[in-house]
């Protein structure tokens, strides 16, 4: 099938008729007809009901033309490539951080060039995305006693991580939190609380939490109110509902324009390790360094 088949299908689609898309497309009508009904021949199936009033799409043609609009789309993105110019792009996949999303929007402020493309998701769904090539770099992080096993898995996707930092837990209360107040709070204390949590997966932080807990407290007494990777619903939550969230110790100061405060957990050892994944023996893009060095320093 040729790119000009689909063109010609088209605009007759368009015009109601070949004569209207041969006048439409400045050549004969039989010239429209022939190229159609090859079209026709290769598909093994009409595409047209031809009657006096005009044409008439198919079942089957009703379906093509879909699929046809959205080919020559891509075609004419791709042949706009050439003239829009050098670009650069940052391909991202990471775990919902409102940090990150500041990161990025500097790096946009400062480059009118750079075109981002970011997706959250859990630990399976970013390196999904860096292995099949969606994203250059994966940024995401792990408890340190799954680390070994996290890199034996992400080999078999030819992948690599890097670590930049540890760090403990800890939770994010807004005003309407009987813990507001606090400076800090303790293991045992979880379980009477209520929690907005980010994801399920068994790279999470809350199924790790038993285990630096020493047995204080149990996943299975942990009350969750909601389920979101919306950052929106969770600081949402978090302002005006006594719905808390299990973080990790640090916050971008741009998150300080919410009033949400951050409570660590006493006696809560360093056990995430936060860094980044990338394809083996791939040599990082200058705005992805760009991109990890910010990340780095607003840890």
């Amino acid at each position: 099938m040729e790119l000009k088949q689909l063109e010609y299908f088209l605009v007759a689609c368009e015009r109601g008729s070949l004569n209207k898309a041969a006048e439409a497309l400045f050549i004969s009508q039989p010239n429209v007809s022939k190229v159609i009904s090859a079209m026709e021949k290769e598909l093994g199936y009409l595409v047209f009901d031809r009657t006096s009033k005009g044409l008439r799409l198919t079942e089957k043609g009703k379906i093509m033309y879909t699929y046809a609009q959205n080919i020559m789309k891509n075609v004419s993105i791709i042949k706009e490539l050439e003239q829009s110019g050098p670009h650069v792009t940052l391909a991202l996949s990471s775990y919902p951080s409102n940090m990150i999303a500041h990161i990025l929007v500097d790096l946009c402020r400062e480059n009118f060039d750079l075109e981002v493309r970011h997706q959250q998701g859990s630990v399976e769904e970013i390196t999904t995305m860096v292995g099949c090539g969606e994203a250059e770099i994966g940024v995401l992080y792990v408890a340190k006693k799954q680390l070994q096993a996290f890199r034996h898995i992400i080999s078999h996707k030819k992948l690599e991580y890097q670590e930049l930092d540890v760090k403990e837990a800890c939770i994010y209360v807004g005003p309407h939190h009987p813990m507001y107040g606090r400076k800090d709070i303790d293991f045992s204390e979880l379980g009477s609380l209520r929690f907005v949590r980010a994801m399920q997966e068994y790279f999470s932080m809350e199924h790790h939490l038993e285990q630096v807990s020493l047995g204080a407290i149990s996943t299975e007494q942990l009350h969750y109110t909601a389920f979101t990777n919306s950052d929106h619903l969770t600081i949402d939550l978090l302002l005006h509902t006594d719905v808390c969230s299990l973080g990790i110790n640090f916050m971008c100061a741009k998150y300080e324009q919410y009033d949400i405060k951050m409570l660590p957990i006493r006696n809560c050892e360093p056990f995430l390790s936060i860094g980044y994944v990338y394809e083996q023996g791939h040599t990082l893009s200058p705005v992805a360094r760009d991109f990890i060095q910010r990340f780095h320093e607003a840890l």
